[in-house]
């Protein structure tokens, strides 16, 4: 007698509608042959809207192509996982005194390439160092920081962070991992900025 209670009379024994109505059915099938189909997007929503609007039949793809038209594969030597250069402010790390190796294949110091030194002068409004190249090689003037890195020797028990917020502060090498090249540090508290 459950039921019976919420419909008064004669209104019991019949079969009771939906309250949701035939709109609610009409997208419930709508929404299970949409998924039966496996397309994208949802039937009748705003994306489907703008679409039909515009007369267009799917929604422009935003995949990059590779030279061949195929997908392009992201870590690929095509496209390794690096921001463009236009888009990325430099932050001038380089300093006096600084342990450094020329890396530039074929540009101006193409001459000194893979060679190492030491940063002489600095010039920050250009990015640029002067470098004195070991062994008695030429000074080398103005080089982009970008072809410069920074070189830790086997033997190197101190060396100073060039980046970071503890750039400037010089610590103790604690373990070196060579072919992972990276090295762990510690550092003094009273050195450590912030």
């Amino acid at each position: 007698m459950g039921r019976e209670r919420d419909r008064p009379g004669d209104l019991a024994d019949e079969p009771r509608e939906s309250k949701r109505g035939e709109k609610f059915q009409q997208r419930r099938q709508e929404r299970e042959k949409w998924l039966r189909s496996g397309a994208a997007g949802f039937p009748g929503g705003d994306s489907e809207k703008r679409r039909s609007a515009e007369g267009d039949s799917e929604p422009p793809r935003k995949a990059q192509k590779a030279e061949d038209g195929g997908p392009l594969r992201l870590g690929s030597t095509l496209k390794p996982f690096q921001a463009a250069d236009e888009t990325v402010a430099e932050v001038p790390w380089v300093s006096t005194g600084l342990r450094v190796r020329i890396v530039d294949v074929d540009g101006t110091h193409q001459s000194s390439h893979l060679k190492k030194g030491y940063v002489q002068k600095v010039n920050a409004d250009t990015l640029c160092a002067d470098v004195a190249v070991d062994g008695g090689g030429p000074l080398l003037r103005a080089v982009s920081q970008r072809y410069l890195e920074t070189v830790v020797s086997k033997g190197c028990t101190r060396v100073e962070v060039v980046r970071g917020p503890n750039k400037g502060v010089v610590a103790q090498v604690v373990q070196r991992d060579p072919k992972q090249n990276l090295i762990v540090l510690s550092v003094k508290a009273s050195q450590v900025k912030g």
